[in-house]
Formats: structure tokens, C-alpha cells, sequence
């Protein structure tokens, strides 16, 4: 519905103006009421074993990922990135006589070969 210009006659604008301690008030206000909707026991409980943590943290490391931020964790994102750059030189890796870990294992498997290093 459009809103009447004020004119003083028809319609009066009454305004509240805060000043930078209210502001501040308010949200603590805010923060204090969102903290409290969180429902900490219940969040605590859940997070009881350390395992959990971890898959948490880990979790929230793949989301920052997806998202573009460098978390240090290996994540699916790295390893997909791996193999993109591992395919955009493959041809080189197999120009120069380094075999792949599929033709290593298949060597192995053969009786034809060895493990790269002696073993």
C-alpha cells in the first residue's frame, strides 16, 4: 500500500532516534536473546565425546573450503583440486618414464617388479 507524504495535516510521522549507548543496548539485547535460543545443555551434551568435536570441526572446515577460505585440514575440496592439477600434468608425468601407482601395483601384482624404494 503506497504510504501518504507527510504534511502535517493527514498524516504526523512520530520518530524514535536512539543514540550510540541505546544502539549498544539493543544489541546486547539482541546477542543476549540469541544466545539464549542456543539451548547450551543441550549442545554441550551433544558435544560429550571428543570424536564428536572433531567431526564438527571438521565439518565446519569442509563448509570454509567449499566456501574458498584455506582451512590446513585435507579436506574433499584439496582432493579434488589435486587431481585437477594432477590432470592438467599427467602427460608430463608419463613422458618421463615415472609410472603411475596403478602400473606400480600391476607390476607387483605380476611378479615383475618392485616398490619404488626397494621395499
Amino acid at each position: 500500500m503506497p504510504r501518504l507524504p507527510v504534511d502535517g495535516k493527514k498524516v504526523v510521522e512520530h520518530r524514535i532516534t536512539f543514540g550510540t549507548r541505546e544502539r549498544e543496548i539493543l544489541a546486547d539485547l539482541s546477542t543476549s536473546i540469541r544466545i539464549q535460543s542456543l539451548k547450551v545443555p543441550e549442545l554441550l551434551n551433544f558435544l560429550d565425546d571428543p570424536s564428536r568435536i572433531i567431526q564438527v570441526a571438521y565439518s565446519v572446515a569442509i563448509i570454509a573450503e567449499m566456501a574458498g577460505w584455506e582451512t590446513g585440514l585435507p579436506t574433499p575440496v584439496d582432493a579434488f583440486t589435486w587431481f585437477q592439477e594432477r590432470d592438467a600434468t599427467g602427460a608430463k608425468v608419463s613422458e618421463s618414464g615415472n609410472p603411475s601407482l596403478w602400473e606400480t601395483l600391476m607390476d607387483l601384482w605380476k611378479g615383475e617388479g618392485t616398490w619404488p624404494g626397494g621395499y
